[in-house]
């Protein structure tokens, strides 16, 4: 028997399944869902769905591994991006807070310059703190170009800061009314009682009236006299917060609570005019 040609046999091959496969689709779209075909595509699809989901939960893992090996580079990138727009946002976020704080203080020193017109005074910004645990000193950005002269009172709008000690052309040194060698004539705005508020190096100071049977009293509130020559009168230093006393009620000294807060100094007036009267007495010399 002749031997049909592999060639000839392929080329039966093709028609013939595709004739089976339009056979198939025909019996498989006109039988019913209970029919045979259907039957088996449900035992293949149970069969082959583990499988497939076994090789999903292999491979998937490793692709995406390789997937992420591929993008380390760009992320590490990005990362960096990201960490750097976070820091810049937190700067100009603090940056936004200290203006807003800057310029509410501003408006306060503004506020009281308005409500004591008697006093010509020029803003100055603090740039310096003393390191020394001897001595309670700041340094400004105003000096003798300002108009700035030495024993002229700083003040902010919460009451006395100090005394200007040194003038340079564009910055000053201030002593501030904590310092140990500071004394400012003061006053019991209440009961007029007249004294001396001096420093400690501490946070309070002492008010030491003139009188041994001054009427002092806790609470009371303590202001500059203006005796002396070198400050105005009338500005707050602070509260009285101890009154100590000795044998038959006799007042020896009283702890006063400044009311600026020393740590926290940012803004401040220099006090232009009036001059304090060391100043003028000099131009007379």
């Amino acid at each position: 028997m002749p031997k049909v040609p592999r060639r000839s046999r392929k080329r039966f091959i093709f028609p013939l399944i595709v004739l089976l496969c339009v056979i198939l689709v025909t019996v498989y779209v006109g039988e019913g869902e209970d029919g045979p075909l259907h039957a088996f595509q449900s035992l293949v699809v149970d069969i082959v769905s583990p499988i497939g989901a076994g090789f999903t939960k292999i491979f998937v893992p490793i692709r995406d591994g390789f997937t992420n090996l591929t993008r380390l580079p760009s992320l590490a990138r990005e990362n960096m991006e990201l960490r750097e727009e976070n820091a810049k946002l937190r700067r100009e976020r603090l940056e936004a807070k200290d203006l807003e704080r800057e310029l509410e203080e501003l408006k306060e020193l503004v506020k009281w310059s308005e409500g004591r017109p008697e006093f010509e005074s020029l803003a100055a910004h603090v740039i310096g703190l003393s390191p020394s645990n001897w001595q309670r000193l700041l340094i400004l950005d105003a000096g003798s170009s300002g108009g700035v002269k030495k024993y002229m009172a700083v003040v902010t709008e919460e009451g006395m800061v100090g005394r200007v000690i040194s003038v340079g052309s564009i910055s000053s040194l201030v002593q501030l009314i904590t310092d140990s060698s500071s004394s400012v004539g003061a006053r019991d705005q209440r009961s007029g009682e007249l004294g001396i508020v001096e420093g400690r190096n501490e946070r309070v100071l002492r008010f030491t009236p003139m009188q041994e049977e001054a009427d002092v009293e806790v609470g009371d509130v303590v202001e500059t006299s203006g005796l002396g020559g070198t400050c105005p009168s009338g500005i707050a230093i602070g509260k009285v917060a101890k009154v100590n006393r000795g044998a038959h009620g006799i007042l020896r000294w009283a702890e006063v609570e400044p009311y600026v807060d020393f740590s926290k100094l940012d803004n401040v007036l220099v006090i232009i005019v009036p001059e304090p009267e060391s100043v003028i007495l000099k131009k007379t010399e």
